[in-house]
């Protein structure tokens, strides 16, 4: 079965979800947990909190555009552990919710897409995920780790990487 659209987008960020879910819960059996949630790589860099508000608005947006409609606007409220559970769980089930076919036909469709606050390009949604969405997910999820590893959190890199490698060599 040929590698799609679909799997390198709606699947690729599921593990993303995944991946985050997996260390946010491992972080939060720490004994200091709470402390992790305000906290940053850096004092001018946002927190933890941050990095999962944008990785789900990413993932809303590209759903979104790959199905041609409008997202969602998620808000930037998530203060605790269980609205990153909850928010984490929204966008699985939004991702888990979304039709394969659909986004392989559409997807490759070009129309006004935003890309930042103010510009706007004739792209297809493939193209928009793979240059915008994905690696704005990838980035806030590595910030989020780093900032758990910080923090002391006893992360390894399998903790990161088992959610993108283990659907892979099961349908294999």
């Amino acid at each position: 079965m040929p590698f799609t659209l679909y799997d390198a987008t709606i699947g690729t960020t599921k593990s993303a979800i995944d991946s985050l879910s997996n260390v946010i819960s491992i972080a939060e059996k720490q004994p200091n947990a709470e402390s992790f949630l305000s906290a940053s790589i850096h004092p001018d860099m946002k927190p933890l909190t941050f990095q999962v508000h944008v990785i789900t608005a990413f993932t809303e947006r590209m759903v979104a555009r790959l199905l041609l409609r409008d997202p969602k606007e998620l808000q930037n409220d998530i203060t605790t552990y269980a609205d990153i559970h909850a928010r984490l769980d929204a966008a699985t089930k939004t991702l888990e919710g979304v039709d394969k076919e659909t986004v392989n036909t559409k997807g490759e469709t070009v129309a006004p897409t935003k890309i930042g606050p103010t510009d706007e390009f004739n792209i297809s949604g493939a193209a928009w995920s793979n240059a915008v969405a994905l690696p704005n997910i990838y980035f806030h999820l590595v910030t989020a780790y780093d900032i758990l590893r910080k923090e002391g959190v006893p992360l390894g890199k399998l903790d990161y990487l088992k959610s993108f490698v283990v659907p892979v060599v099961t349908s294999v």
